[in-house]
């Protein structure tokens, strides 16, 4: 019976190690190389000038200064899984992670009300529940969505909370964050590697959760109507 020594373990172990860290630097490369292109692709409907920035090789920003009005201007941020460190990789996915997007909005107006909802369990959960403690708020489970936690000022925040959930009602969210300050909205999520659509879904229904949050809007569209 053939035995391995522990130098043949090591040196097998290293080897598996170079080999992913190669495969993993590659088709990272390729993942977000694809993910740039479409999330480029999906926010040209918004018009306004984009900028794309790269962050090392697992990151990149894309910003679009002077979109069409009630947007004032767009960011969005994309973290990708680390394919190249096998344990790192490892750990995201046990802990269900995967490409990370985050939409951040800053809007012409006021919103409704401030809230925020956010899955206890994915990226970012830390320092949503840090500062929903640190503003003296009490997180609960969503209705119809009790793997996600909301929180509130008041009975306006969970209202509208739950009104944008709505919207985005069959997407896996990790967070949505409503404030009175720029961005007043961000929305952060995964991208399945099996999404391949443009525009994205979340840039679809962008303009319907613009609506949703803006106090004012839909009031203000039906009476625009009404006097033409």
């Amino acid at each position: 019976m053939f035995l391995m020594s522990g130098t043949d373990l090591a040196i097998g172990l290293a080897a598996f190690l170079l080999l992913w860290y190669l495969a993993g630097l590659y088709l990272g490369r390729r993942r977000g190389g694809a993910l740039v292109r479409q999330v480029r692709d999906s926010l040209q409907t918004f018009g306004g000038q984009a900028t794309i920035r790269w962050i090392g090789r697992s990151a990149f920003r894309i910003e679009v200064e002077s979109p069409a009005s009630p947007l004032k201007k767009l960011g969005v941020s994309l973290v990708l899984e680390p394919r190249e460190t096998f344990l790192l990789w490892l750990v995201w996915r046990c802990f269900g992670r995967r490409d990370w997007l985050m939409v951040g909005v800053s809007v012409q107006g006021t919103v409704k009300a401030i809230c925020d909802v956010y899955h206890p369990r994915r990226r970012g959960a830390l320092d949503a529940a840090h500062e929903v403690r640190s503003l003296g708020w009490t997180a609960e489970p969503l209705p119809g969505r009790p793997e996600l936690l909301h929180a509130a000022p008041g009975k306006e925040g969970r209202a509208l909370a739950q009104a944008v959930l709505a919207v985005l009602r069959g997407m896996d969210v990790w967070q949505v964050r409503i404030r009175h300050k720029e961005p007043q909205l961000v929305v952060s999520l995964p991208v399945p590697t099996s999404e391949t659509r443009v525009p994205l879904p979340i840039f679809t229904l962008l303009p319907q959760l613009v609506d949703c949050v803006l106090a004012g809007r839909r009031r203000t569209e039906a009476g625009e109507g009404t006097d033409g």
